[in-house]
């Protein structure tokens, strides 16, 4: 599924990198949002040229939130497994083989995601999860609670399972902000172990959207707001993990408060 929005500068590119991919059994979908530049002509001229490809067009322009959110809708009703893309990214060539092939091994699992090459004109890294944050709930359950919950939130371009649509939209306004929404609704796969985890491929990311300038909060309130209903929105996992006493639940806390700060890079006072 590829949500997206004036996106004509970079699609063509995206589209290529899935068509190009070693797993070739898939339907792809561009959710075009009312765009006002050339993106349904792009999308119209990749879809000529190959049958897999289709375009679905908003009636109406819908927040970046709401558009993501309908592509979920829209991939978990049409197949078993499903991703999203934007616009701007890539992924290597066995990426969408790869993750297939770890939701086919382990019915458990309702997302598989893989290490994030995030890259701009400079180069590129590698992002990948703390080793701690696996086995989440044993590790819990013997109250053993990792500082911070680190893994990238580019995971919310993983595959799917389409089973896991109720507990994406469970989470997918409650932040209240496209800024840091997506490790929000990541860290409940998280810490119920409801990842598989592929070291192999890697999901592109582009840098340089400037997301944070458009949707980050801007004032002192507004950002400890958001801290806030991110830490709390998290904490309340517990009541879906194993019981334990109120030290681990202090420490599962603490992570959550932790995971806020770094997840939303709001910098309250210099100390926290």
């Amino acid at each position: 599924m590829f949500p997206v929005f004036n996106g004509a500068a970079t699609l063509q590119e995206s589209l290529q990198s899935i068509a190009d991919q070693d797993f070739v059994d898939f339907r792809a979908i561009v959710l075009n949002n009312c765009s006002t530049d050339e993106t349904l002509q792009v999308a119209q001229r990749f879809c000529e040229k190959d049958a897999r490809f289709s375009i679905v067009s908003n009636d109406a322009h819908l927040s970046a939130e709401a558009n993501f959110a309908k592509a979920v809708k829209l991939g978990a009703e049409a197949a078993e497994y499903f991703c999203l893309r934007a616009a701007d990214d890539l992924s290597s060539r066995d990426f969408l083989g790869k993750l297939v092939e770890a939701l086919d091994a382990d019915g458990t699992k309702l997302l598989a995601a893989c290490p994030t090459k995030s890259f701009n004109d400079k180069g590129f890294k590698l992002k990948s999860p703390a080793v701690n944050i696996f086995d989440f709930q044993k590790s819990y359950a013997r109250g053993r609670v990792p500082r911070n919950l680190t893994f990238p939130s580019e995971w919310i371009y993983g595959l799917f399972r389409s089973q896991s649509v109720d507990i994406l939209m469970a989470r997918w306004y409650e932040l209240g902000n496209p800024w840091g929404f997506a490790s929000y609704v990541l860290s409940e796969f998280v810490v119920r172990d409801l990842v598989t985890y592929v070291s192999g491929p890697t999901l592109d990311f582009r840098e340089g959207s400037g997301s944070q300038q458009k949707y980050g909060a801007k004032g002192f309130r507004d950002k400890l707001s958001q801290r806030l209903t991110y830490t709390l929105g998290c904490y309340r996992l517990v009541d879906k993990l194993p019981p334990v006493g109120l030290l681990t639940r202090a420490k599962f806390f603490r992570m959550c408060w932790n995971d806020a700060r770094r997840k939303t890079r709001y910098k309250l006072l210099w100390i926290f």
